[in-house]
């Protein structure tokens, strides 16, 4: 039995099975580069109720190439197709029937896993030939099937799993938004960025001057990490050589930055109204019992608001409306907890239950605030990225507070009230901005 896909009549065959569920993998140039710098060399393809999967080469040496449209064509032909990264799988395809394994796996059992280690063929390549962008051209369809084979094996159980409510909002919504994010890369100053960032292997993330992020959804609170090649874009050092190694490609950074952001959004879950000033110096204000208030007393504000949003409201201002109404919302998510064993977080409806190890209520509610931010960021991203769709104006970077845009004039400077408008969902959550020529900001 046929499982490289070469001849017109293998590929009729094909097209003739069962099209309900299948297992897809990608095999790109180098499973070490940025999927934005590695291009698609074959698809392997395992429908779930058959014994044995199928590679469509598209240009690896050992098959005859099949075209990008017609292995396309192939792929949306299954109802559902279960990949292991969607995000990264959207680089190659951009297909609506897309399941996220990581994804359903992270929202039930709150852990990443780990794919098998690959045939001993590939330690051999990859030690050699570890930059070569094309390195898996080297390695024969054989042992690619294989791994790819392997690969299913290890998968195939968690493919069983139920989609949880949330699922559509991170399968759907959030994939999207983040693959857009790493579009458009950010532009450095080559040598000052592999001097400071130390990048394992440049080639594997940098081209042509522009540096690629890498968002990570699949932890506990989804907060995103941001790293790729050993840089950490989510933790930029604010020491200014680091900042001055990263320009924008068109004329200025613009940076938004939210006002008191989860105390904020804290306060609207909790039904507490505040004004557009700035949120931390309203209930300065209400401590100290008085208007003016000093820097020092700002900055004792700003860490009690702090510790409350982490579940642990000082004594002295507990007897506060708006810290009684935080403590009422806490216990609300521990009865609730404890009571029925979960709670559903707001906006994405993401589910936290009792297998969370050492959940106490500050825990719980620190879990609750970061997925509430992420969630309403990803809805406000969303509403960006429609916005800009048109436009020479980017997402640089994103940084759970603060969105960073590389700004061109040509858009005009009505384009920055726009922005302002959207991110702040009509004064809701109010936004400083600031204009930089890098990220000293």
């Amino acid at each position: 039995m046929f499982y490289i896909v070469e001849t017109k009549d293998q590929l009729r065959k094909l097209l003739e099975l069962r099209k309900e569920a299948a297992y897809v993998e990608v095999i790109s140039g180098n499973y070490n580069y940025h999927p934005n710098l590695s291009n698609t060399l074959a698809v392997y393809i395992r429908p779930l109720e058959m014994g044995q999967g199928y590679i469509l080469p598209i240009s690896h040496p050992d098959g005859l190439g099949i075209e990008r449209d017609i292995v396309e064509k192939v792929l949306s032909k299954f109802t559902e197709l279960y990949v292991w990264d969607k995000k990264e799988f959207l680089y190659h395809f951009v297909l609506p029937n897309l399941t996220d394994i990581q994804l359903l796996v992270a929202l039930e059992k709150y852990q990443r896993i780990e794919l098998p280690n690959p045939p001993k063929t590939f330690s051999f390549y990859y030690n050699k030939y570890s930059g070569h962008p094309e390195v898996n051209k080297m390695i024969p369809l054989t042992k690619l099937y294989e791994r790819c084979d392997n690969n299913f094996v290890s998968l195939r159980p968690f493919m069983d799993f139920d989609k949880d409510e949330s699922f559509s909002f991170y399968n759907n919504t959030a994939a999207k938004v983040f693959f857009l994010l790493e579009q458009s890369g950010l532009k450095i100053t080559y040598q000052s960025f592999i001097n400071l960032f130390k990048p394992n292997n440049p080639d594997y993330n940098v081209s042509e001057n522009i540096t690629y992020t890498y968002y990570n959804l699949y932890n506990t609170t989804s907060r995103p990490t941001n790293a790729f090649n050993s840089v950490n874009y989510a933790a930029i050092p604010h020491k200014d050589e680091y900042r001055q190694a990263i320009l924008p490609k068109n004329d200025k950074f613009v940076e938004f930055d939210f006002d008191g952001y989860h105390l904020r959004l804290l306060c609207n879950q909790i039904g507490y109204e505040l004004t557009e000033e700035s949120a931390h110096k309203q209930l300065a204000r209400l401590y100290f019992g008085k208007d003016e208030i000093t820097e020092e007393e700002y900055k004792q504000a700003k860490q009690m608001n702090f510790q409350a949003l982490y579940g642990n409201i000082p004594e002295e201002v507990k007897h506060l409306e708006v810290f009684k109404k935080i403590q009422d919302y806490i216990d609300k998510l521990w009865i609730e907890f404890n009571g029925i064993g979960f709670i559903r977080c707001p906006i994405s409806g993401r589910k936290y239950t009792e297998d969370l190890e050492d959940m106490n209520p500050p825990k719980l509610m620190n879990y609750t605030m970061q997925n509430l931010e992420t969630s309403n960021n990803i809805l406000i991203l969303k509403d960006v990225l429609k916005y800009l769709r048109n436009k020479k104006t980017t997402i640089a970077l994103y940084t759970y507070d603060a969105i960073l845009f590389d700004y061109d004039k040509t858009d005009g400077d009505n384009l920055l009230t726009e922005l302002k408008d959207i991110m702040s969902m009509d004064g809701k959550y109010p936004v400083h901005y600031k204009l930089s020529d890098n990220l000293v900001l």
